[in-house]
């Protein structure tokens, strides 16, 4: 039995799908494991096309964006909502960048006495490295944080000939080669046109305004092995920066970081990577029994772990569509941030399953994207606070992009990305008052930006406008498909929450009598929750009985509250979800089913998780070619195509199944799948800080243990399995065993 936190194959990779992935959160390598041909795919975390200032011309203006907001108000409000939609529209012009590659670095090892033969090759999710095993000896590489290099070691005989290999889609613009390694110099596009603008260039390759990648290879023999090392440095200057730092300094670091890591000799570069793994890498382990599924999902979970650490590092940019490995110079969606869904669902876990590198890293991108939002939102909106929509950068970009509106019209990501980071804070076991005042200026204007997109209503309702359900559509009088409403459910989740967040901190830190604060508790209930329609599902849009375009649609967008959304959700409400589950049905994308699981997981409802959890764990290549939701050879999960937001949202998906703690208590076991009956966890963390372990068996709890992580978890915490309940006081940090008889 393979261990959970092991990926093992007999076979070296033939394609990128059965690579194997390794990162040090700026770094990334897909390594092939030949033992012949040693292949890694690399990528850097800050090589993007294009600048902050690519598309800055095309954006709209303040006065053309006040026109067609208030023709499109006017319009959509006398009905005409095909008109409308145009109108809105008009108010995306640009696009955000492309994410790049690096290139393939190969290492050539032509021996003397023949080949060699892989035995097996495995990746190691708790230390972060990859080994092919040969009868000659270990192939092994990782990519060290504390040299800043990929590093590769493996058997290498006297007489045997090593020949380095680089080649990459980028631009070349320089390259110098020796005995003992080669030096390059690549050039990103200057701008990247996603391709699903087709009447525009896709690429363009000025040399003006684009990144450059500085990469040294060195090589070292040593006790008959073969080190090499490769660092990677771009010209990158910071988030919402121009990438102009001077190449020559890029070039000097990328050299002088290769040069001492050979130096080094593989022992110590091996033992200083180990010691410095990223934060919180082995604090969580699942582990499951019964079944080779149910054994394949525990390592599934140790997997997203170890993907979000790995591409995830604090002051850079955060895991994006595909982590940070990314073969295309066009990757589908240009391996950004989609902000509706995508970008919230990589940082799910990062509180309960605590993954504090990922934390940071989205907590500095959000600190970005407000300074270049503000401006967006004053532009666009006439609006105080911020906004971002659909798409997003490194470099800032925050405006609607150019296309159909149910996608590009959405300026509602800063709300959700402030609710997500306070999310995350509320597991880090900080005292309360403390994370409101560190979380109050930033929900302050995220309210102030809510509060300016609301419109009333005839009735006295407040709405937000521009309004979409992200990328749904209904059907319009006349029978065009629309994506354009007022106030939808999303909206008016998102709205209601910050709203709470900014209340309730204001009260800790004892400014209620902030003008923003007042306004939102006088707008709070004036936006309306959650509804029900007549067929019992929620509404998704702003009136009852539209006709879908989809009814099946992959978005869910409307159930928010019910997850990740806190609130408590009254019976009535639960049915309605329910409802509206069903009415989507199971077969998704991969990213799909894992909200789905979520969504179920809240309901209490094991069977129809175990359902879900069956789609996540099939092949996505059907034996006709067909790909669908599932997972790659390498376990990646597929959109399709690969999409790494199902594979870290799935770690939530399985921590909601095992713990729930936003109502209040700490419930076990709240909806346990069949293939889930038999395990242990350890590290989990419920609110407000506390860290949990439990076995169980037969699916009930057998062993438990609780401790509070920091000063906001100690006091008394209720327990719930079932309808059981159990009052325990935590002291201190220390753990505490807990008397699972006492649970009445």
């Amino acid at each position: 039995m393979t261990p959970p936190d092991t990926l093992s194959r007999r076979h070296a990779a033939t394609r990128w799908l059965e690579a194997l992935p390794l990162g040090n959160g700026r770094i990334g390598a897909m390594v092939w494991g030949d033992p012949e041909v040693a292949r890694f795919s690399l990528n850097e975390t800050t090589l993007w096309s294009g600048s902050p200032s690519t598309t800055r011309n095309r954006c709209t203006s303040r006065e053309d964006a006040a026109e067609l907001l208030t023709r499109a108000r006017s319009q959509f409000g006398s009905g005409q909502i095909v008109e409308a939609q145009n109108s809105i529209e008009e108010l995306g012009a640009a696009w955000a960048q492309a994410y790049q590659p690096v290139g393939d670095l190969q290492v050539r090892l032509s021996r003397a006495d023949g080949t060699q033969q892989l035995v097996e090759r495995t990746l190691d999710l708790t230390r972060f490295e990859h080994t092919a095993r040969t009868p000659d000896g270990e192939h092994r590489t990782f990519v060290s944080t504390a040299d800043e290099v990929l590093v590769h070691s493996a058997p290498c005989p006297d007489g045997a000939d090593v020949a380095l290999e680089f080649t990459s889609p980028l631009v070349e613009e320089r390259r110098t080669s020796g005995p003992d390694g080669l030096t390059l110099v690549l050039r990103a596009p200057s701008d990247g046109v996603p391709t699903r603008h087709g009447d525009v260039a896709e690429l363009a390759w000025d040399a003006e305004d684009a990144s450059r990648a500085a990469v040294a290879v060195r090589t070292r023999r040593e006790r008959g092995r073969i080190l090499v090392v490769c660092a990677i440095v771009t010209t990158w200057q910071g988030m919402g920066r121009h990438p102009d730092r001077p190449l020559a300094d890029a070039l000097a670091e990328a050299t002088g970081q290769a040069d001492a890591a050979v130096a080094r000799g593989e022992l110590d570069l091996r033992s200083r990577h180990l010691e410095r793994l990223p934060l919180g890498a082995g604090d969580v382990e699942l582990e499951l029994g019964g079944s080779e599924h149910a054994e394949l999902l525990a390592t599934t979970f140790a997997y997203g772990r170890y993907l979000l650490a790995s591409s995830s590092r604090p002051g850079l940019p955060p895991a994006n569509l595909q982590g940070i490995w990314n073969p295309h110079v066009l990757a589908p969606w240009n391996s950004n941030y989609t902000v509706n869904i995508n970008l919230e669902m990589n940082h799910w876990a990062a509180g309960v399953a605590h993954v504090p590198g990922a934390a940071g890293a989205l907590e500095g991108y959000v600190a970005m994207l407000r300074e270049s939002g503000s401006e967006t939102a004053r532009r666009v909106y006439g609006a105080d606070g911020w906004t971002v929509h659909h798409n997003s950068d490194p470099w800032g970009y925050t405006d609607p992009v150019r296309g159909n509106p149910k996608w590009s019209s959405w300026p509602m990501g800063g709300l959700w990305l402030e609710r997500e980071l306070s999310s995350i804070a509320a597991f880090g076991g900080e005292q309360p008052r403390s994370i409101a005042e560190r979380r109050f200026p930033a929900l302050r204007d995220a309210a102030a930006f809510a509060l300016d997109l609301l419109w009333e209503t005839e009735g006295g309702e407040l709405v937000t406008f521009p309004s979409t359900s992200p990328e749904n559509e209904w059907v319009a009088p006349g029978g065009t498909p629309v994506g354009l409403s007022e106030g939808t459910g999303m909206d008016r989740w998102l709205v209601r929450e910050i709203f709470e967040l900014l209340i309730a901190a204001s009260r800790l830190t004892g400014r209620g009598d902030d003008e923003i604060v007042r306004r939102a508790e006088a707008a709070l209930d004036r936006v309306p929750g959650p509804r029900t329609g007549a067929d019992g599902r929620i509404l998704e849009w702003h009136a009852d009985g539209l006709e879908e375009v989809e009814p099946e649609h992959r978005h869910v967008s409307h159930l928010g509250f019910l997850y990740p959304g806190t609130d408590p959700v009254p019976d009535e409400l639960s049915r309605a979800a329910a409802a509206s589950l069903e009415a989507r049905g199971d077969e998704a994308t991969g990213w799909s089913l894992v909200w789905k699981t979520c969504l179920w997981a809240r309901l209490r409802r094991p069977d129809r998780v175990q359902a879900l959890l069956e789609l996540y764990l099939r092949p996505a290549e059907t034996a006709d070619g067909v790909e669908r939701s599932g997972l790659y050879p390498n376990l990646f999960s597929a959109h399709p195509p690969f999409q790494i937001d199902g594979n870290i949202g799935i770690v939530a998906a399985l921590a909601e199944c095992l713990l729930q703690s936003h109502r209040g208590e700490i419930e076990l076991l709240p909806a346990l799948p069949p293939i889930m009956a038999d395990g242990s966890v350890r590290g989990l963390r419920a609110r407000p800080g506390i860290e949990v372990g439990m076995t169980w068996a037969d699916a009930d709890v057998t062993a438990l243990h609780l401790r509070a992580v920091g000063p906001g978890a100690l006091g008394t915490h209720t327990v719930r399995r079932g309808e059981r309940l159990l009052d325990v006081e935590l002291r201190d940090e220390r753990p505490v065993e807990i008397d699972l008889s006492r649970l009445i």
